[in-house]
């Protein structure tokens, strides 16, 4: 397969912004030179493992390979590390068979152009290996790297093929599951899902990241058609999500809901919500406190509260500190307002 030098920028370009470890060639001076205490200890341990590498001991020589790699505890040595690597990924081993295929696709190496495409090959080559093998780490990358290739078949490779690899790893692994779940977003999550396939694929995902703490999913299952919409309001808003907060305790003052034992008192919810910008409950917190009906008033804070929802354009907010003869202009901005220190558990 033959492409062109802009064809190889944009393949380099996208790479770069895939490889997720590739910070290992980001350091600027290896500690080894500047402790000549510590690089001699570096090299002391690097040469007591030589033996067992060179009598081929996979795992040792991964260490080495990355050891050369880092440059942290001896001086970097990158076609070293190409070496030692190679040595373990001919053995199968899959860590290896992914940094060694990360080290490819960089182009560390200034390849010239004729031998590009081949060392861009076998560095790909590499990472469907380990991928292959269920390595997760390689599978996100190598899934990553060929479905956001502007190529239809960037080296050969399957975009199906990468596809089932990162479909595989999304269901054991949060990095998989969560890039898995922004490929489906496309930038924008849904307001409602309603019963369809789509809708599935994404439930199935969110359910992995929900029973894995993830407060986000969890609020967004209660889009779902079909999802018990307050059990995943309340197990959102017990992680603190803002909007969930902030819904939760709009229900229950409403009455349409209770508080459970394990929920946060209302004041906590909407000062939960409010303290991550939420404008709204910054609004709604703001006048429970200074209208002092459902709780112990308390003007000043308040105040605060509508101020700060009003410096940032909420409508609601203005209104009324106009009507409360309290103008946003009189009141001292602030950029955080303090806990409301709730001390009630239902209203």
């Amino acid at each position: 397969m033959t492409h062109n030098a802009g064809k190889y920028h944009i393949w380099l370009h996208l790479l770069g912004a895939a490889l997720i470890g590739c910070a290992f060639l980001n350091a600027t001076t290896a500690k080894a030179a500047e402790s000549p205490t510590a690089g001699e200890a570096g090299m002391a341990v690097y040469k007591a493992l030589l033996p067992k590498a060179e009598a081929g001991d996979a795992e040792v020589q991964t260490t080495l390979g990355l050891m050369r790699l880092r440059g942290d505890v001896v001086e970097r040595d990158l076609k070293v590390a190409r070496v030692w690597l190679g040595k373990a990924a001919l053995q199968n081993h899959t860590p290896a068979q992914y940094y060694l295929g990360q080290l490819l696709l960089l182009d560390v190496f200034n390849a010239k152009q004729s031998d590009l495409n081949k060392q861009l090959t076998e560095g790909m080559g590499w990472l469907r290996r380990a991928s292959r093998d269920q390595h997760n780490p390689s599978q996100l990358l190598y899934s990553q790297t060929v479905l956001e290739s502007q190529l239809e078949s960037p080296f050969g490779h399957s975009k199906i093929e990468a596809q089932q690899h990162l479909d595989s790893c999304a269901e054991v692994h949060l990095p998989c599951t969560q890039y898995a779940l922004k490929r489906l977003d496309q930038g924008k999550e849904e307001v409602y899902c309603p019963n369809n396939e789509f809708c599935e694929q994404k439930k199935r995902l969110l359910y992995t990241l929900a029973n894995a703490g993830d407060a986000n999913a969890r609020y967004r299952l209660s889009k779902f058609e079909g999802e018990d919409r307050m059990f995943w309001v309340r197990r959102a808003a017990r992680l603190n999500h803002p909007q969930a907060s902030h819904e939760l305790a709009e229900l229950v003052l409403k009455n349409e809901v209770p508080l459970q034992p394990e929920d946060p008192a209302v004041l906590a919810l909407l000062n939960t919500a409010a303290q991550q910008g939420l404008q709204e409950s910054m609004h709604l917190l703001g006048s429970l406190l200074y209208e002092g009906t459902r709780f112990p008033v308390n003007k000043p804070l308040g105040l605060q509260w509508l101020n700060l929802a009003a410096q940032r354009g909420h409508k609601p907010s203005i209104e009324l500190l106009a009507q409360l003869q309290e103008p946003a202009d009189n009141i001292p901005a602030i950029d955080k307002v303090e806990s409301a220190q709730p001390t009630e558990s239902t209203p």
